[in-house]
């Protein structure tokens, strides 16, 4: 593992508690993810890897528990989910997928995590792909 991926994960565990790591794969979970109006339950579990070339590539995908519901609705695939993923997420259970990514051109790393685009910055945006729902 990387200074970067280090230090980054600390900046992550400082906001949540509960962080899990696997260093295969670099995949991290989140537990109890608090999840804007609409969503059943009302807090999940999300899931992200880290890209082989961070922070040169920007992260990519959110992974959920299968069942989560928007108004009563299961998440569908066109609207960018897959369920069961095509990753296999290395934390038990079945995992659906949002394919979701950084706004074009707003995946700024700096030397500096702070100063830059980092994966708080991208955990904190997951919120931005619930609100808007299906």
């Amino acid at each position: 593992m990387t200074t970067r991926i280090t230090e980054e994960l600390d900046l992550l565990r400082k906001r949540f508690s509960g962080l899990n790591y696997e260093p295969q794969g670099h995949w991290v979970l989140i537990p109890n993810f608090q999840l804007p109006e609409g969503w059943e339950p009302i807090t999940t579990s999300v899931v992200f890897q880290i890209q082989s070339n961070h922070p040169s590539t920007a992260p990519y995908g959110i992974y959920v528990p299968s069942g989560l519901m928007f108004k009563g609705t299961k998440p569908i695939q066109q609207n960018n989910y897959v369920e069961p993923s095509a990753n296999k997420v290395p934390f038990s259970g079945i995992w659906g997928m949002f394919s979701w990514a950084p706004v074009e051109g707003q995946w700024f790393p700096k030397t500096d995590i702070i100063g830059g685009s980092n994966l708080l910055n991208w955990v904190l945006g997951f919120s931005e792909r619930f609100r808007e729902g299906l």
